[in-house]
């Protein structure tokens, strides 16, 4: 690439060699001499020992003598201060200044005048149209009669439930609990049994069950097998055990971590005052100190 350049720029200055000497030899023009370079025939005469002079015209012509320059100094004055005394006079007073500063005000107190009207004839207008409305008919609600139950009592709900309807209170679930009310429920069987009041004995037995019964068709567990209450309490026991066991290992390995990371924690300190304190000594060691290991 770095040869093909030149060789396109010698053919292009060749061609353009060719034009030349082409357009030389259709007009016949003479070549240049380098040793007849005297162009004075050409130049006009002039004299160089003669001083050069301004131009005696206009009004920058300088001044022939004292007088003249003097006078015109004066005329510069005059002109000057002339100026100086119109700009003074073109200058308005304070009387005028205080004249024009009332003006303004006077204007803009008008002006917000007028805006003061404006805005409180669109209000009054408002106020018209609105008491020009007719007020709005406000529907009366109808009072509805209280409701009263069969004991005479008012109710406020639109349903009236009965007393077998009625929501009880959350039954007991802690296992313990229920154990020693099955417990105690035998118990008390067996002594009515032992004591021979066999009526009340089966009328007690009987309310039970009809209890019981009534429960497991509202849909709730019965909870009286015994052996059924154990089991569970036992299971629970059992899986509070387990999750003890399993916190302490989780604590143990908690702990265990936090003392490892505590240790590295000291021995990289440790690393960083040792390497200070080693840089201090090479220091000093480089500065003459003898230092023994340096």
């Amino acid at each position: 690439m770095g040869k093909k350049v030149p060789n396109e720029l010698l053919e292009r200055l060749q061609q353009v060699n060719d034009e030349m000497e082409f357009y030389m030899d259709l007009f016949q023009l003479p070549e240049s001499n380098p040793d007849n370079n005297d162009c004075s025939e050409y130049l006009l005469e002039v004299d160089t020992d003669a001083p050069i002079k301004p131009p005696k015209f206009g009004p920058n012509r300088p001044a022939d003598t004292a007088e003249e320059l003097e006078a015109r100094m004066e005329v510069m004055k005059n002109k000057i201060t002339a100026r100086h005394l119109a700009r003074q006079n073109k200058q308005p007073t304070d009387s005028s200044k205080a004249e024009r500063k009332k003006l303004k005000k006077e204007q803009q107190l008008k002006k917000k005048l007028m805006k003061v009207n404006l805005i409180s004839a669109k209000q009054e207008q408002m106020r018209n149209k609105l008491i020009e409305h007719k007020p709005l008919e406000v529907k009366k609600e109808k009072k509805v009669a209280p409701t009263f139950n069969a004991e005479g009592k008012i109710v406020f709900s639109k349903f009236q439930l009965d007393e077998h309807d009625k929501p009880k209170k959350g039954l007991e679930t802690d296992k313990k609990k229920l154990l020693k009310k099955v417990l105690d429920n035998k118990k008390h069987l067996s002594e009515l049994k032992e004591s021979g009041d066999i009526e009340k004995y089966a009328e007690v037995k009987q309310k039970q069950a009809w209890e019981k019964a009534m429960a497991k068709t509202t849909g709730q567990k019965v909870r009286d097998d015994p052996e059924l209450l154990v089991k569970k309490i036992n299971e629970r026991k059992k899986q509070k055990s387990k999750s003890k066991e399993l916190w302490k290992e989780r604590k143990a390995k908690v702990e265990e971590k936090q003392a490892q990371a505590q240790k590295k924690r000291t021995t990289n300190l440790q690393e960083r005052a040792q390497k200070k304190k080693n840089k201090k000594l090479q220091k000093m060691a480089k500065r003459g100190r003898i230092i023994p290991g340096f």
